[in-house]
């Protein structure tokens, strides 16, 4: 039975493929997964802690992401409500959401027209969303699935806009991660990916990528995410490098015809 946040719930449940539409609730959000197991780097595992949740918002992220950008988490939601360019009713994703705060931020007005009217948060990590639906207000129009981001439970072209801040570089398959952004992203939508950047010469920078991959933290060099983007055939491609991070934006063109 669905209870709490029980219209953005339903609302989800129309976003997913045929395979999904038996998802089952568990406190609060909707769970996919049930009791199969995500490939996880350690990085992934410790985010996923029973202790972390409950200090991310309020102790971890606010000191570590000032480190990784040289932003406040101020400058950092009004940078990426710009880039996204959310309009009244926009149906938007939160991949990797943690508990929430990113994913509650995507509510505030965007662009000229207005915020969006359904954002959903997507985790791997059950500790995470459980934290999440507990800050979350009962009556915004936010809501919370478990799922692996390599392997998104949603219908093509789901989204109006897509996040991911903070993550990519955390994941097991990221190539898989940002393919399935692209695919639950509708045309005409944007995308937004905040992860790291590698800096310095070009051998010690390429030196540094190829070790990054061997530990919890992996280090992007400056051209994999916006090539990606390129090879998709996404146009409007941005790219904010600031300290150790970069912000990459663009937008999935409109079908031809």
């Amino acid at each position: 039975m669905i209870e709490r946040n029980a219209a953005p719930l339903q609302q989800i449940i129309g976003l997913l493929s045929p395979d999904h539409v038996d998802v089952a609730v568990t406190h609060g959000y909707l769970d996919v997964l049930g009791a199969e197991l995500v490939p996880q780097t350690v990085g992934q595992r410790m985010m996923g802690s029973t202790v972390l949740p409950r200090i991310y918002e309020r102790f971890w992220r606010p000191v570590l992401f000032w480190g990784f950008t040289q932003r406040n988490q101020r400058d950092e939601l009004r940078q990426k409500l710009e880039l996204l360019d959310i309009r009244v009713g926009d149906t938007v994703l939160d991949l990797a959401c943690g508990p929430g705060n990113t994913t509650r931020g995507l509510l505030l007005p965007g662009g000229s027209d207005g915020g969006a009217g359904l954002v959903v948060g997507v985790d791997s990590a059950a500790t995470m969303l459980a934290q999440a639906v507990i800050e979350t207000p009962a009556d915004v129009p936010v809501g919370y699935v478990r799922a692996d981001a390599a392997d998104l439970p949603f219908v093509d072209a789901a989204f109006d806009a897509v996040s991911c801040y903070g993550a990519l570089y955390l994941m097991e398959d990221p190539a898989a991660a940002l393919d399935e952004m692209l695919r639950v992203l509708k045309p005409g939508g944007r995308i937004a990916v905040l992860t790291t950047c590698a800096r310095g010469p070009g051998s010690l920078r390429l030196a540094g990528v190829a070790m990054s991959r061997r530990t919890a933290l992996r280090v992007f060099d400056r051209d994999e995410v916006t090539g990606a983007f390129q090879r998709a055939g996404l146009v409007e491609i941005v790219q904010v490098i600031s300290a150790a991070s970069q912000v990459v934006d663009a937008r999935r063109p409109m079908a031809a015809g």
